[in-house]
């Protein structure tokens, strides 16, 4: 036999591709984001009424966020029928075009022989089978007798090993443990993790690795789920859960099964459903083993690491909470240093937070949340690898070593992360402007500083991830229309419109309500131009407490007086509406609204500058209004300088519009109970005061009143709002602003009811709602400037 049959039957041995008895041929896989309610109801009931054949790759949960999974070619006709009839807009990822992409992909993903007793015949240029992952593990062990030792911790449900490789260091203090391969089809964190045991065994390059691997005792286990590994190679490459012996086809979601919250979010009860919990936790016997392991060596464990794929993230206890709670500020510092490494490595964008955070859902009976809670381990951190969607789990294998080598990166500046200080100087105006570190900045480059700031930022490593590429584009979405006087269905939520139109909408509904309606200017602007307020007090109203509600008074901040104007159609319609709360409300309280407190500003944001912020006082100068109220005037976070964005003018008071704001509050002070101040973008509910880091006064109790507030508007969109005081929340202090006068001036609230509603989820006593508020469509949902969406 020759030399060339030979090294083709080398080849034909050491690559054997997978055989697979269930095909994905001709699916076609697809990426959406729902932008309405109905996209998100259609997509959340694809797979529970199972009249498409399809299977979610990243499940919806909420919207705006992308949303991939795969469609049976014999129902893609009628998927694609369903979606055009919900106007739900899709991308094709991989489609079959000549060969089918998406099972080229899978295919790609070659496992390799290894030769008995020659663990350097393990690379990472391919996936492996576990009989190969096994082998290799042994054969490092006996290569290396004196640094690790493969001990097996259990049986799964089809009785194969599941096995932990030991780096002992006798002596050591504190403990690391490694887990990966929980999930089935998640081959990526399986390849990871066998490359972290070759780097801790035989890097020499890699100092700060090899550091941590004399600090800590180490304990990897690079499978947890072998049954449902070896399906998804044999029998069904996208099997995600194990192999419960007794019941064929069935399995139970591993990271479900665990005894924590057991049941309650993000689980199914459907046997035949992918998140399937189980039948109780620890029900199944690979969960079981790891549980008994993990408690053998919970004495001194600091570190507990989880790797899954996909998504690029890094999340942080715990799965099953919104709020943000024991030291989770710490590990979300040393995740974003983490993260950066990662980036300045290849470029690939990671994102930190907890599992609601990153990925907009809730989930219990996971595995980290479990070592977190019961363990009391500090630092828990579960890893998705590559990707973000393009491939999924069908990573190729040329995507294999770049992802071991940056999550190696990003693993050692974890462990070695310390709080860090970083200096940042950004030459452009800010939305959101740099507070405090560790807060993400937003803020617009012109085209002919990019290629300066994209360099000046590479060379500080700092993280930039681009928002839209094109700001004008977005603007250009934020449709105005025009309203017909008199023709009141003509003024709707669904547009933005000038200032002249929402006046004339004003002066028709007082002409239409005058018993409960009232319309009056209460001053005048530099360009004369009316401030307009409104009172409304409906009939049988059983009590005289005051509500003022300001909007408007930052110019560019459009969707803040489109709120504030769809607050005032809601209260006066509220007792024909069908919500009995609305009601209750808006009868209790004597209502004062000023929609657009800055009118010049707001004209001059539609005609000549989209981003212009403060009045027009001075011609191209202006005053920041929310920086020239009397409360620690000019003191904090304001600007001298005229040309700022925060310039808070020559002294408390000196504009005409704020001027004209504090008399009319100082003329109904008398039981005033809330004070409102509605601002664009960020989802916050700001509570006073924001020149001071402290929580002072009533903070606890409007604190509680918001956290209810949040839930309830999480309900609607599952809208996320984050509540504190302005150092709390944007990050920065700041003086002057017309809440905390308010607050300070008028010890709001006044006169308080005993009972009443004053805890109700519909009003909040805080002085600035910073709001994505109102209902707006899908053609504006660029509703805000800079904002990825206007709904709330």
């Amino acid at each position: 036999m020759n030399a060339k049959v030979l090294a083709i039957i080398a080849i034909f041995i050491n690559n054997i591709r997978i055989c697979q008895s269930k095909k994905y041929d001709n699916f076609t896989l697809y990426n959406t984001v729902p932008t309405e309610a109905d996209h998100l109801k259609f997509l959340q009931n694809l797979d529970k009424q199972k009249y498409i054949d399809m299977m979610f790759w990243k499940k919806p949960y909420k919207l705006y966020e992308d949303v991939q999974f795969i469609v049976n070619p014999a129902d893609k006709e009628l998927f694609l029928e369903r979606a055009n009839h919900f106007k739900l807009k899709t991308e094709v990822m991989l489609n079959d075009v000549g060969r089918n992409i998406i099972i080229s992909a899978f295919e790609d993903q070659e496992v390799s022989k290894l030769f008995r007793l020659r663990s350097e015949g393990f690379t990472w240029q391919n996936y492996h089978t576990l009989e190969d992952i096994y082998q290799w593990l042994a054969d490092v062990a006996t290569k290396y007798p004196n640094i690790v030792e493969l001990e097996s911790i259990g049986k799964s449900a089809e009785g194969r090993e599941i096995y932990v490789m030991c780096l002992k260091k006798k002596g050591t203090k504190y403990k690391v443990i490694v887990e990966g391969g929980i999930h089935g089809n998640e081959w990526i964190a399986i390849e990871f993790v066998t490359y972290l045991v070759d780097q801790l065994v035989n890097s020499t390059k890699n100092i700060k690795l090899l550091e941590l691997g004399r600090k800590y005792d180490w304990y990897i286990i690079p499978i947890v789920n072998p049954d449902g590994y070896v399906y998804s190679q044999k029998s069904d490459r996208l099997w995600r859960k194990n192999r419960r012996a007794m019941e064929s086809g069935i399995g139970v979601d591993l990271n479900r099964n665990f005894d924590y919250n057991f049941g309650k979010y993000g689980t199914s009860e459907d046997i035949k459903d992918e998140y399937y919990c189980g039948p109780h936790p620890f029900s199944e016997p690979e969960t079981r083993t790891l549980a008994e392991f993990i408690t053998q060596k919970r004495h001194n464990l600091r570190f507990y690491f989880s790797f899954h794929a996909y998504g690029q993230k890094v999340i942080i206890p715990f799965a099953d909470r919104i709020k943000h709670i024991e030291n989770y500020a710490e590990m979300e510092n040393y995740g974003k240093q983490a993260i950066l490494k990662m980036y300045k490595m290849n470029r690939v964008k990671y994102s930190v937070g907890t599992t609601y955070d990153t990925l907009g859902l809730r989930i219990s009976g996971n595995s980290a949340s479990w070592v977190k809670k019961t363990h009391g381990v500090r630092y828990v951190f579960t890893f998705l690898l590559r990707d973000n969607g393009t491939y999924g789990y069908a990573l190729p294998p040329s995507q294999i070593m770049p992802t071991c080598e940056e999550t190696i990166g990003g693993l050692t500046e974890l462990m070695i992360a310390r709080p860090r200080r970083v200096k940042l100087n950004l030459f452009n105006s800010a939305p959101k402007d740099p507070g405090v570190l560790m807060k993400p900045v937003d803020f617009v480059i012109s085209p002919e500083h990019k290629e300066d700031f994209i360099e000046k930022a590479n060379n500080l490593g700092l993280y930039v991830t681009t928002i839209m590429e094109d700001v004008q584009v977005a603007f250009d979405l934020q449709t105005i229309k025009t309203y017909i006087r008199r023709e009141m269905d003509s003024f709707d939520w669904n547009n933005f419109f000038r200032l002249r139109d929402i006046y004339q909408w004003l002066q028709d509904l007082a002409q239409n309500y005058p018993q409960e309606m009232e319309l009056t200017s209460i001053g005048r602007t530099y360009e004369n131009r009316d401030i307009m307020a409104v009172k409304i007090l409906l009939r049988g109203s059983r009590a005289r407490s005051k509500v003022i509600i300001e909007g408007g008074i930052h110019a560019r901040e459009w969707i803040a007086p489109a709120f504030v104007t769809y607050l005032i159609h809601q209260i006066l319609h509220a007792k024909t509406s069908n919500d009995p709360n609305l009601k209750l409300v808006a009868t209790t309280y004597e209502w004062y609204f000023v929609p657009v407190l800055n009118p010049d500003g707001y004209e001059f944001s539609h005609v000549e500058d989209r981003l212009w912020r403060k009045n027009r006082h001075g011609g191209q100068s202006g005053v920041d209004l929310n920086r020239n109220f009397g409360h620690g005037f000019g003191t904090i976070g304001s600007a001298r300088l005229k040309t700022s964005d925060t310039y808070c003018g020559e002294g408390p008071f000196s504009e005409r519009e704020s001027s004209a704001m504090a008399n009319f509050v100082r003329s109904r002070s008398v039981r005033l109970e809330y004070y409102l101040a509605f601002h664009s973008y960020g989802q916050y509910m700001i509570i006073p005061y924001a020149d001071s880091m402290k929580h002072v006064e009533n903070y606890d109790e409007v604190f509680q009143m918001c956290q209810k507030a949040k839930e309830k508007i999480a309900q609607k969109y599952n809208t996320l709002y984050t509540t504190g005081t302005a150092y709390d929340t944007v990050g920065y202090m700041t003086s002057g602003v017309s809440g905390c006068w308010v607050k300070k001036e008028f010890r709001v609230p006044r006169g308080r009811r005993s009972g009443g509603v004053s805890a109700h989820p519909l009003l909040l006593r805080v002085y600035a709602l910073h709001a994505r508020a109102c209902i707006i469509n899908a053609n504006a949902r660029i509703g805000v400037y800079g904002a990825k969406d206007a709904r709330s």
